[in-house]
């Protein structure tokens, strides 16, 4: 594999009748979205395969309908088939969604009221998601294989194409016990439903809505099953940011799209599987893939969008809901072709609000499943267009870079109005209970926790390995991994790998917990894993470099311990309360917070969906405090009597 592709891919890791929709109102205090649907507008477009090229800021932005459900009754949303217009220059694209809307319907709930939600799977048929392998190089001049739209020179999945609906909801980021939490495994079929009762018993916060079924999620998700979800309470109120028409969310998803046999754009979503090597895979075998990277981004389901603009502040709720995809958002003067610094300021990241705003001097970075809440400023911009570009530190912003997988920067574009606007001032205290943690604040009795993001024995595949702390005279061998803490050395063994292992995290409910993620990679494969933790509000209390060349992967051990280097700086849009961190390569990040109330086997996994669905997922249990302690104590006894070892039960 040539260095420049090893950079870029490693880098992450039939026409019915029915309506294309691609608009909506808002729907008031309404307990089923189906009933009170306000007919969609339709794009002009066309309707057979006319174009190879698609024209960026063509069509203008959605915005999602909103439900706010009464508290007292069970809101109905169908997940259903449906046909929408992803981009005017193409023919409308099958779609799975909620409630016939891609994204779904933005569910608003007012902070400490319960909602229920019936999640009702009425799909039909098999996935409208078309996929492929296709190996990193490609023959002659130009884009990249994993660049490039259409399937050409790709190798069929057909266990893909005859996948039915099984679904599973979960709503990222809430307060919810385990069996309304979208467990993986508990995926319905159509015709069934997935009844959940959602707590909401946090602050105001932007979350969000998608499919987590087992192996599946990656599919499900770019098949459209996916939406906002929104908290609110009286503290945001009092601050007045902008609201109604002027607070946006941005659902920002990558995509590819088939094309036909003249390279004419179909509408189809395609998912491209990168797999080293050369030839097709073995029939009915799943060979080690590296994440899908696509080359168009849409933001709330069009293809580079255009907004209208007043001449003043707008609260944008943005949020990454790509496969793989990592966005280094700036917004750029179409004119000057510079950044516009300090045109974002953050006022919350993902859940809920910072203490005081930050200005985001250049970009704001966000993983998959990472948001930030943004105030823009249009008052000094009237009668610009800004256009809000994925970047690479370094580069020209919005300059396409195929070799970095960017082959088309735009994310969409801001057509402010001529008129001059009053300016406005965000307050100067947002969130007057905020607090950023430091590691001293963490009790001492906090469960303490480390996860190994490495490699299989071959180093293709990557892996997470659960870790428990051991005698340090078990030695070496495999599983056993040793870390230079600040704290000393730490030797650590191999519990778990795949999801399928025996549970081995037990948690009390409402209690601290400090979790170290430890990233090793060979040098120069810059991966990263954006680590989520089911019912767990953290704060990165430390980052650093680490040295993990000692980390053997054939072998599965340290030949040397892991060491700790320099001091990470945490990026403004990092430092808030957050449900999802980022985990560079060759770095350890430590985060610690308190588990919520609720309670059951949950998960934490690598919000890669590939990743996820091909490993990176682990259960752990949270309990009331009565029962984790008798939990313990027979787990103890039980080990104890069978002569294995009782400490194989963390937590």
């Amino acid at each position: 594999m040539a260095e420049h592709s090893r950079r870029s891919v490693l880098g992450i890791a039939g026409i019915t009748t029915a309506a294309i929709a691609v608009g909506g109102a808002a729907l008031v205090n309404s307990n089923s979205a189906t009933a009170q649907k306000v007919p969609a507008e339709t794009l002009d477009g066309v309707s057979k395969p006319t174009h190879s090229r698609l024209t960026p800021f063509k069509d203008r932005l959605r915005v999602p309908p909103t439900l706010r459900p009464h508290s007292s009754d069970i809101l109905d949303i169908d997940l259903v088939d449906t046909y929408q217009r992803l981009h005017s220059q193409m023919p409308a694209t099958r779609l799975w969604t909620y409630d016939g809307h891609f994204p779904g319907p933005t569910i608003e709930v007012r902070s400490k009221r319960k909602a229920r939600v019936s999640w009702n799977n009425r799909l039909s048929g098999t996935t409208p998601v078309k996929a492929v392998w296709v190996h990193p190089e490609g023959p002659g001049p130009g884009l990249l294989p994993y660049n490039r739209p259409g399937s050409e020179g790709g190798f069929p999945r057909p266990e893909i194409d005859s996948l039915t609906a099984w679904t599973s909801v979960h709503v990222h980021g809430g307060h919810q016990n385990a069996l309304n939490d979208g467990a993986a495994e508990f995926g319905v079929t159509p015709g069934n439903s997935q009844l959940g009762e959602l707590a909401n018993d946090q602050a105001a916060a932007h979350l969000f809505y998608h499919d987590h079924a087992m192996a599946v999620t990656a599919l499900n998700v770019a098949a459209g099953l996916i939406g906002n979800y929104l908290v609110r309470d009286e503290e945001e109120e009092r601050l007045r940011l902008p609201r109604g028409k002027y607070e946006i969310p941005l659902m920002i998803q990558d995509v590819n799209f088939e094309t036909d046999e003249r390279g004419r754009l179909t509408g189809q979503i395609l998912a491209k599987r990168i797999i080293p090597g050369e030839g097709a895979p073995e029939p009915d075998t799943i060979p080690p893939a590296l994440a899908s990277l696509n080359p168009f981004t849409m933001v709330n389901g069009v293809v580079w969008p255009y907004l209208d603009v007043e001449a003043r502040a707008y609260r944008l709720r943005v949020v990454n809901v790509s496969g793989a995809r990592a966005y280094r958002l700036a917004v750029v003067d179409e004119e000057t072709g510079k950044i516009v610094k300090g045109a974002m300021k953050l006022v919350g990241t993902d859940l809920g609000l910072l203490g005081k705003p930050q200005t985001i001097d250049e970009a704001l970075s966000l993983s998959p499943a990472e948001r930030a809440d943004v105030v823009i400023d249009f008052a000094a911009l009237s009668g610009k267009r800004l256009k809000l570009v994925n970047t690479i530190p370094g580069q020209t912003p919005g300059l396409p870079l195929p070799d970095f997988a960017m082959p088309f920067p735009e994310v969409m574009q801001f057509r402010v109005e001529k008129r001059r606007g009053a300016a406005y001032s965000l307050p100067a205290t947002l969130a007057s209970s905020f607090r950023k943690i430091t590691a001293g604040d963490v009790p001492d009795n906090a469960t303490e926790r480390f996860v190994v993001l490495g490699f299989d024995k071959t180093g293709a595949m990557p892996q997470m390995w659960e870790m428990e702390e051991v005698d340090p005279k078990v030695g070496t061998r495999e599983g056993i991994v040793q870390i230079e803490m600040p704290s000393g050395m730490r030797t650590l063994r191999r519990t778990g790998v795949m999801f399928e292992d025996t549970t081995t995290f037990f948690a009390t409910a409402g209690t601290w917990e400090r979790w170290h993620f430890i990233s090793a990679a060979p040098a120069g494969v810059p991966i990263y894993h954006p680590m989520h933790v089911h019912l767990m509000d953290l704060q990165v209390i430390d980052r650093r470099a680490i040295d993990g060349s000692g980390l053997d992967f054939t072998e599965g051990y340290t030949k040397k311990p892991i060491t700790l280097g320099a001091a990470l700086p945490v990026a403004p849009e990092e430092s808030g309360w957050k449900d999802t961190i980022t985990v560079h390569a060759n770095t350890l990040v430590t985060v610690a917070g308190r588990l919520a109330k609720q309670t059951g086997k949950v998960v934490y996994h690598c919000h890669i969906f590939d990743h996820e669905d091909e490993g990176m997922m682990r259960p752990f249990v949270i309990m009331p405090a009565s029962i984790h302690k008798v939990h313990h104590m027979i787990m103890e006894m039980n080990g104890a009597m069978s002569g294995g070892h009782p400490g194989h039960h963390q937590g």
